[in-house]
């Protein structure tokens, strides 16, 4: 008894010696929320001279240790607080020294940091254009497709993006690539209120796969770096010839070592689509003369579910383990009106009239999994890196095509079956090594396969039944590896920056035709060089850039199937399609982070491009993708701020001139032609009363050459504004798209005589309510890019 009895007596007196040069206690809010990260700072109060700080911890207390003898005072600053100090305080003391602190909101500090803390929309780096969009008020409730139209030039067309000089973009979503998917419906159906920024990369260096002719466009999803628990949920409605509606939750937790977040969600992104096209088939077909005008309608209502998952965890300080995982439904049942009016000989009157209703029952769903590892070698920098990608995307479609003749109101019925199966596996090593002070070296392998089924199976009615038409079903099986290497030098001392690569890629490739028993395979080894150097000229910034890429067709393109829109007009594929190679060189000018002025020249061979055809022989025409022998694009863009403006107080506006030449053999004839096109973009940000962020924008292109079709001017509006309240965790947004626009008309007058309209819905008229919830604190986290960045692109599109 008296052995424990010594003890505590031992214990109460060496409790005041330990505890008396020592400082603890909590940060909070107004609200009495735990503060983390909040400054504490230790100052002797003879001399205001520093001694020491620490940071508050997730529960927003703080300790400090080991105080010298003297008077002390303590100061607390945070990021829009307002600082707080307390005195008087005496070390030694006779019991431990309990001090809380409860920070008040510095107004006037939040409303600077709010104006200069605000990302602009526009930021130029030495080797990519990053557009963020995350704050975007008119396309609050729009598709990713709608989110593209904020890419400085690009230019939407429905579902076809293209970029003036610059062609076709490469889709990526975090890194990952969309290549084996429908990247159309991708686009049209997936909600783009989860989007954060867009890069647009024209030189793409040696760590990204060489795959696509035009710039890479990765889109990057929203992701919490908040510390504690927190969340947001949103609700939105639009309103153009249709109803938009969209909703959404996302939930995080992030503690200590843990940070796990995830989200549901729920979109109807609607789109309506027309096409008129006019055929004058007189002196084309041997056949029979006439003009067939027809007139498209596709109006759909598509229901996108949304899920998705990601947990990080830090083993110890260098490792770090995770995972991430999405997962997304779309259903569209929808019917397609086609009206085509034939007048056989050219004169004023109507010779008969064809009605085609297209009923279409339309579903995919896309599932992934990514998990990942990373060893941070050692503090210098270098770095290791495993990721692994599990995709799947399965598509199934029905649709029913019923005409009826005005002459004697036959109805013919056909109808196609098209269930699909996409399996992707990737996986990715990736080394970090700084060399010294200014160079660094990043190198890696890469293994992609991906193996895809796609049974089209068309039928005809006849006497009461469902016939098969075997010259239109088709059952075509694909699968695709891809090895490759890649090592890339960066250097940076000074103003000099500068990268340097090779990557090599090896694909190997077989397609099968189970009805023709035919099977095309292709095994494409090449060295993909790429390198930039960027000088730092004080408030500008130069660089100039150069890459080779490969563009290979993709799924649909290959797939020989026939699959008609109407009676009269089909798509079908092309086996024999080779790759496109491209060279690509680009000079940089930027200002103080934001683009200037830029040049850019690319050179393609036997270049991928979608055309048309009249049969000579029947009144069908179709579309089909093949290669042209040479093409070439030039571009001069110039950017100028529009802050200088009063009352702007952000935004920018630019031009875009453009030349792109082709020249081909086509219909054994030389296809040769090359024309100017310029882009005018623009997009003011302003303050209205009431404390009112609004945003008006526009666009117009003069129109140019694209392949075979000559395109007419087009333009485009958009203006939005957006109120925060409830403390700025709540934001009210109102938009409006394309109140002032013109379509796109094209022409083709070389071996046909065909015109076109292409529409959509506008103007749309949305508005969007969200509200975030827990702890607002930031906390660093290492960012994290999955691995199967360019697998997915080319499965579908068309």
């Amino acid at each position: 008894m008296k052995k424990y009895l010594s003890i505590l007596v031992f214990i109460a007196i060496s409790i005041p010696a330990i505890t008396q040069d020592m400082i603890s206690g909590q940060v909070t809010d107004q609200n009495k929320e735990p503060i983390f990260f909040a400054t504490v700072a230790l100052f002797n109060a003879s001399d205001s001279s520093y001694v020491t700080a620490e940071s508050t911890d997730e529960s927003g207390r703080y300790l400090i240790r080991d105080i010298q003898d003297g008077s002390y005072y303590l100061e607390v600053s945070m990021l829009s607080f307002a600082k707080a100090r307390k005195g008087g305080i005496q070390i030694p003391a006779k019991a431990l020294i309990d001090i809380d602190f409860q920070l008040e909101s510095d107004a006037a500090l939040l409303s600077t940091v709010e104006i200069k803390g605000k990302l602009p929309l526009l930021e130029q780096r030495a080797d990519k254009l990053i557009v963020n969009v995350e704050n975007n008020m008119t396309n609050t409730n729009g598709s990713l497709l709608d989110v593209m139209k904020k890419v400085p030039g690009m230019l939407v067309v429905n579902d076809r993006l293209s970029m003036p000089g610059s062609g076709s973009p490469t889709i990526l979503i975090n890194g990952k690539t969309t290549q084996y998917m429908d990247v159309q419906s991708l686009l049209r159906d997936m909600p783009g209120d989860n989007i954060k920024k867009v890069e647009v990369i024209h030189q793409p260096g040696a760590e990204y796969e060489a795959s696509g002719s035009g710039p890479i466009i990765n889109i990057i999803l929203k992701k919490n770096v908040l510390f504690g628990t927190n969340g947001s949920i949103s609700l939105g409605v639009g309103k153009g010839e249709l109803w938009d509606y969209t909703t959404g939750l996302n939930l995080s937790h992030y503690a200590g070592k843990l940070n796990v977040s995830g989200g549901l969600g729920y979109s109807r992104n609607s789109y309506v689509d027309g096409l008129d096209i006019t055929r004058n088939i007189t002196g084309v077909s041997t056949s029979i003369d006439g003009v067939y005008s027809q007139v498209n309608r596709d109006a759909s209502m598509p229901h996108t579910y949304r899920g998705n998952l990601r947990l990080d965890y830090d083993v110890t300080d260098r490792h770090r383990i995770g995972f991430e995982t999405k997962y997304y439904e779309n259903q569209n049942q929808r019917v397609q009106t086609n009206t085509t009016e034939v007048n056989l000989f050219g004169e004023n009157e109507t010779d008969y009239t064809l009605f085609t209703d297209n009923d279409i029952d339309k579903t995919w769903n896309y599932f992934a999994v990514n998990p990942y590892y990373i060893f941070e070698i050692d503090s210098a920098g270098q770095k290791l890196q495993f990721d692994v990608n599990v995709a799947s995307y399965q598509p199934d479609g029905f649709n029913t095509l019923s005409t009826t003749n005005s002459i004697n109101d036959e109805v013919q019925k056909q109808r196609y079956i098209q269930p699909g199966d996409t399996k992707i596996y990737a996986t990715t090593l990736d080394y970090v090594k700084p060399l010294n002070s200014a160079l660094e070296l990043k190198t890696g392998i890469k293994y992609s396969f991906a193996d895809l089924d796609n049974d089209l199976r068309s039928e005809y009615f006849e006497n009461g039944s469902w016939l098969n038409n075997p010259l239109q079903s088709n059952h075509y099986l694909f699968d695709e590896k891809i090895y490759a290497v890649y090592s890339k030098f960066s250097y940076a001392n000074g103003p000099w920056a500068a990268t340097a690569g090779l990557r090599y890629e090896n694909s190997q490739s077989s397609g099968m035709s189970v009805e023709s028993d035919t099977t095309l395979t292709r095994d494409i080894s090449k060295l993909f060089p790429s390198a930039s150097i960027s000088r730092d000229l004080g408030a500008l910034t130069s660089t100039v850039s150069y890459s080779y890429r490969i563009d290979r067709p993709r799924y649909s393109t290959l797939n020989p199937f026939l699959y008609y829109l109407d009676p009269f007009t089909y798509e079908t594929g092309n086996p024999n399609i080779r790759p496109e190679l491209t060279h690509s060189t680009k000079f940089t000018l930027s200002m103080e982070g934001q683009p200037f002025f830029n040049i850019e020249y690319k050179k393609s061979k036997d270049a991928i491009v979608e055309i048309t055809r009249q049969d000579a022989n029947s009144e069908e025409a179709s579309k089909i993708d093949i290669n042209f022998d040479d093409r070439s694009s030039f571009n001069v863009s110039l950017f100028l701020p529009v802050d200088l403006i009063p009352g702007v107080k952000g935004g920018y506006a630019g031009i875009i001139g453009s030349n792109t030449q082709y020249n081909s053999i086509l219909g054994e004839q030389v296809f040769k032609r090359s024309q100017w096109a310029a882009t005018i973009v623009a997009q003011f940000e302003f303050g209205l009363p009431w404390d009112i962020n609004a945003e008006l924008g526009g666009w117009y292109n003069s129109g140019g050459q694209e392949g075979i079709f000559t395109s007419e001017h087009l333009y485009g509006t958009s203006f939005g504004m957006s109120k925060k309240f409830m403390n700025d965790k709540a934001k009210l947004s109102f938009g409006v798209e394309d109140f002032i626009r013109r379509f796109w008309h094209a022409e083709v007058d070389y071996q046909q005589d065909l015109k076109l309209i292409s529409s959509w819905q506008a103007p749309v008229v949305n508005a969007r309510f969200s509200y975030k919830f827990g702890n607002k604190h930031l906390k660093s986290k290492k960012k994290h890019r999955a691995s199967a960045s360019d697998e997915i692109n080319r499965a579908t599109q068309g």
